[in-house]
Protein backbone atom coordinates (compact mmCIF):
# COMPACT_ATOMS: atom_id res chain seq x y z
CA UNK A 1 0.00 0.00 0.00
CA UNK A 2 1.44 3.36 -1.00
CA UNK A 3 1.62 6.33 1.30
CA UNK A 4 -1.08 8.92 0.92
CA UNK A 5 0.34 12.14 -0.52
CA UNK A 6 0.18 15.13 1.82
CA UNK A 7 -1.67 18.14 0.41
CA UNK A 8 0.51 21.01 -0.72
CA UNK A 9 0.13 24.45 0.87
CA UNK A 10 -1.62 25.61 -2.31
CA UNK A 11 -4.12 22.75 -2.09
CA UNK A 12 -4.77 23.62 1.57
CA UNK A 13 -5.28 27.28 0.65
CA UNK A 14 -7.73 26.40 -2.13
CA UNK A 15 -9.69 24.12 0.19
CA UNK A 16 -9.83 26.82 2.87
CA UNK A 17 -10.87 29.40 0.25
CA UNK A 18 -13.82 27.30 -0.89
CA UNK A 19 -14.93 26.77 2.72
CA UNK A 20 -14.56 30.47 3.63
CA UNK A 21 -17.44 32.92 3.79
CA UNK A 22 -17.44 36.01 1.59
CA UNK A 23 -16.44 38.13 4.63
CA UNK A 24 -13.50 35.84 5.36
CA UNK A 25 -12.43 35.94 1.73
CA UNK A 26 -12.53 39.74 1.71
CA UNK A 27 -10.58 39.84 5.00
CA UNK A 28 -7.91 37.64 3.40
CA UNK A 29 -7.75 39.87 0.31
CA UNK A 30 -7.51 42.94 2.56
CA UNK A 31 -4.61 41.33 4.40
CA UNK A 32 -2.77 40.50 1.17
CA UNK A 33 -3.43 44.02 -0.13
CA UNK A 34 -2.09 45.58 3.06
CA UNK A 35 1.08 43.52 2.83
CA UNK A 36 1.58 44.38 -0.83
CA UNK A 37 1.03 48.10 -0.10
CA UNK A 38 3.58 47.88 2.71
CA UNK A 39 6.06 46.39 0.24
CA UNK A 40 5.27 49.00 -2.41
CA UNK A 41 3.25 46.85 -4.79
CA UNK A 42 -0.27 47.44 -6.08
CA UNK A 43 -3.35 46.34 -4.17
CA UNK A 44 -4.99 42.96 -4.83
CA UNK A 45 -8.78 42.91 -4.49
CA UNK A 46 -11.79 41.04 -5.75
CA UNK A 47 -13.68 44.33 -6.12
CA UNK A 48 -12.58 47.89 -6.91
CA UNK A 49 -10.18 49.07 -4.23
CA UNK A 50 -10.95 51.84 -1.78
CA UNK A 51 -8.53 54.75 -1.85
CA UNK A 52 -5.30 53.92 -0.06
CA UNK A 53 -4.34 56.41 2.65
CA UNK A 54 -1.34 58.53 1.67
CA UNK A 55 0.27 57.84 4.97
CA UNK A 56 1.26 54.18 4.79
CA UNK A 57 3.05 54.41 8.12
CA UNK A 58 -0.34 54.69 9.82
CA UNK A 59 -1.21 51.16 8.66
CA UNK A 60 0.48 48.90 11.20
CA UNK A 61 -1.93 45.97 11.32
CA UNK A 62 -4.60 44.22 9.37
CA UNK A 63 -7.29 43.52 11.88
CA UNK A 64 -5.58 42.00 14.91
CA UNK A 65 -2.39 40.89 13.13
CA UNK A 66 0.73 43.03 12.79
CA UNK A 67 2.01 43.56 9.27
CA UNK A 68 5.50 42.19 8.53
CA UNK A 69 6.76 45.73 7.96
CA UNK A 70 5.43 46.75 11.38
CA UNK A 71 7.20 43.82 13.05
CA UNK A 72 10.47 45.02 11.48
CA UNK A 73 9.81 48.59 12.66
CA UNK A 74 9.08 47.44 16.22
CA UNK A 75 12.17 45.23 16.32
CA UNK A 76 14.33 48.10 15.02
CA UNK A 77 13.14 50.40 17.81
CA UNK A 78 13.54 47.61 20.37
CA UNK A 79 17.15 46.99 19.28
CA UNK A 80 17.99 50.69 19.27
CA UNK A 81 16.54 51.16 22.77
CA UNK A 82 17.68 47.73 24.04
CA UNK A 83 14.15 46.72 25.01
CA UNK A 84 12.47 43.34 25.27
CA UNK A 85 8.86 42.76 24.25
CA UNK A 86 7.90 42.71 27.93
CA UNK A 87 9.61 46.09 28.35
CA UNK A 88 7.60 47.46 25.43
CA UNK A 89 4.38 46.13 26.96
CA UNK A 90 5.27 47.87 30.24
CA UNK A 91 5.89 51.14 28.36
CA UNK A 92 2.52 50.75 26.67
CA UNK A 93 0.83 50.52 30.07
CA UNK A 94 0.15 46.79 30.04
CA UNK A 95 1.53 44.10 32.33
CA UNK A 96 5.15 43.22 31.63
CA UNK A 97 4.13 39.58 32.17
CA UNK A 98 1.79 39.77 29.17
CA UNK A 99 3.48 37.67 26.47
CA UNK A 100 1.08 38.61 23.67
CA UNK A 101 3.55 40.97 21.98
CA UNK A 102 6.26 38.33 22.14
CA UNK A 103 3.93 35.83 20.43
CA UNK A 104 2.85 38.41 17.85
CA UNK A 105 6.47 39.22 16.95
CA UNK A 106 7.75 35.65 16.95
CA UNK A 107 4.77 33.65 15.69
CA UNK A 108 2.57 36.32 14.06
CA UNK A 109 -0.16 35.74 16.64
CA UNK A 110 -3.14 38.05 17.10
CA UNK A 111 -3.06 41.05 19.45
CA UNK A 112 -5.80 42.87 21.31
CA UNK A 113 -6.92 46.00 19.48
CA UNK A 114 -5.99 48.12 22.49
CA UNK A 115 -2.39 46.87 22.23
CA UNK A 116 -2.32 47.64 18.48
CA UNK A 117 -3.59 51.18 19.10
CA UNK A 118 -0.99 51.72 21.84
CA UNK A 119 1.75 50.32 19.56
CA UNK A 120 0.81 52.78 16.81
CA UNK A 121 1.31 55.70 19.20
CA UNK A 122 4.47 54.15 20.65
CA UNK A 123 5.98 53.75 17.17
CA UNK A 124 5.31 57.37 16.22
CA UNK A 125 7.01 58.51 19.44
CA UNK A 126 10.07 56.26 19.32
CA UNK A 127 10.83 55.60 15.66
CA UNK A 128 13.92 57.29 14.26
CA UNK A 129 12.98 60.42 12.37
CA UNK A 130 9.69 60.80 14.23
Amino acid sequence: MSKKEKPSPLQKLLKAWTAATSEERQAFLDFVSAESRARGRGAITAEPAEPVPDDAAALIANGRYLLPSTIERIETVMRARQLTPSGVMAELGFSSRDASLTRALAMKAALRLSVIAALAEWLTLHEPGA
